[in-house]
């Protein structure tokens, strides 16, 4: 009995290998391929190691390396796509970006970041806005959630409101390439006003209401960038953008008292930051204003500006050991002033008449 079940077990151990010689034989391309796959892995796993140490060459190479053995890996060709970006290598971004795609087509902040490439960097306006209105429409087959840990829906809404923000600003660049049809200008100004809304409606920041505010002021919608630049100015009150731009808009329509406040604002924030050439030119803008605010007859309103501004300095700046200290109740105010919009204090001003009479 014993001697049978010593065979037997010879006889099954010799059948298993056997078999396992036959499979290696019949599938040698399965086996060649997880052997790849997994030493594929293994590369990836090195690219992904260097690339957070930044040693970006070392990165490269491991995920080129990785690639070859694992061409389906489409987080590496992602990662190696932004590589290329950072060294300005933009047709070989690209090259990775469209693989990975093509091998998982809801990758939504790969195709994000290629349409970014096209357009900003290779000027193929037409194929990005068709990259991002991809990224907007095509929503993932599974949702994931769990509390605290993965939730892939609130990712994809946060990508899709910087896919129509890009989408805004791929329509009002090539509305500049339009120049020769006034009503395809128009056109392409009215679809990059509809993307900044539609990105207004998943998260309000200052760099898309600044930008919605340009495109309605380009369009001659005042009232709208007008509307849009104020919301800017609320959110980051020391940008000199939103102050200078609403300040020429303001003059455009002859509003040369609240232009000259944005302009004063502009200027003394880039006087701040120490940009000479840029804080002369709307020092220069500010002079002109002031001579159109004297022949509409608002020189009083200068003349007491000035006076409020001097009475204020001269309560809240002292000197210590020399040196010109700003009491933090006057920076405070100071902020709090650069956060009012003077359109907005226009119609304020504007209602409080109307009301008295």
């Amino acid at each position: 009995m014993k001697l049978f079940r010593k065979r037997y077990f010879n006889f099954l151990l010799l059948f298993l290998v056997c078999a396992f010689a036959l499979s290696i034989y019949f599938c040698k391309d399965f086996y060649k391929t997880m052997l790849d796959r997994a030493q594929g892995y293994y590369w990836i796993w090195q690219g992904d190691k260097h690339y957070k140490n930044r040693e970006i060459h070392k990165a490269i190479v491991s995920y080129r390396y990785g690639i070859r053995l694992h061409p389906t890996h489409y987080r590496a060709k992602y990662n190696l796509a932004n590589i290329y970006v950072m060294y300005e290598d933009y047709l070989s971004a690209t090259e990775q970006y469209k693989s990975a795609l093509e091998i998982n087509p809801y990758y939504q902040v790969a195709r994000i970041n290629y349409a970014i490439v096209l357009a900003n960097a290779l000027l193929d306006y037409d194929k990005a806005i068709e990259e991002y209105t991809i990224a907007i429409e095509k929503q993932p087959k599974k949702w994931s959630y769990i509390p605290f840990i993965v939730d892939n829906r609130s990712t994809f809404k946060h990508n899709k409101g910087v896919a129509y923000y890009n989408l805004g600003i791929a329509w009002r660049k090539k509305s500049l390439l339009a120049t020769r049809s006034p009503i395809e200008v128009r056109e392409c100004l009215e679809n990059s006003v509809e993307a900044y809304n539609k990105a207004l409606e998943i998260k309000k920041d200052y760099e898309t209401y600044y930008n919605l505010a340009l495109v309605e002021h380009l369009l001659g919608n005042y009232i709208n960038a007008g509307e849009n630049y104020c919301k800017a100015i609320e959110l980051k009150p020391l940008n000199y953008e939103a102050h200078y731009n609403l300040a020429l808009m303001l003059r455009t329509v002859k509003k040369y008292t609240e232009s000259y406040d944005e302009f004063r604002k502009a200027g003394l924030i880039l006087d701040a930051n120490g940009e000479g050439n840029r804080t002369r030119y709307i020092y220069d803008m500010l002079n002109n204003t002031m001579v159109k605010m004297v022949a509409k007859n608002d020189y009083n309103y200068l003349v007491q500006h000035i006076q409020e501004e001097s009475d204020a300095l001269t309560s809240e700046v002292t000197y210590i050991n020399g040196v010109l200290v700003v009491s933090d109740e006057l920076d405070k105010a100071m902020i709090e002033n650069f956060r009012k919009c003077a359109l907005k204090e226009y119609h304020k001003n504007k209602k409080k008449g109307k009301q008295k009479k």
